[in-house]
């Protein structure tokens, strides 16, 4: 959504709603497709992937963790009698 949109009028292009809108009419698609061409292109301003997982460390599982891997029945939260 572009900042400088009214953020009344730019609930009506949001891509999620847009068919919705369509159909009632609040639009059309030639409206919305000339809305889309006059979107500035911001691709240089996202973020691309990042960090790898490190797969290889195990220093993430604590040892009280490592003792309840023998638990087979979950915790349900409910006190057992």
């Amino acid at each position: 959504m572009a900042r400088d949109q009214d953020p009344k009028t730019a609930r009506i292009y949001d891509r999620r709603t847009v068919d919705r809108n369509i159909k009632k009419g609040l639009l059309t698609r030639k409206d919305f497709e000339k809305h889309l061409k006059a979107l500035e292109d911001v691709a240089e301003k996202g973020v691309y992937g990042g960090a790898e997982p490190d797969l290889d460390d195990d220093d993430d599982i604590d040892e009280g963790d490592a003792a309840d891997e023998g638990d087979t029945e979950p915790q349900t939260g409910a006190p057992s009698n």
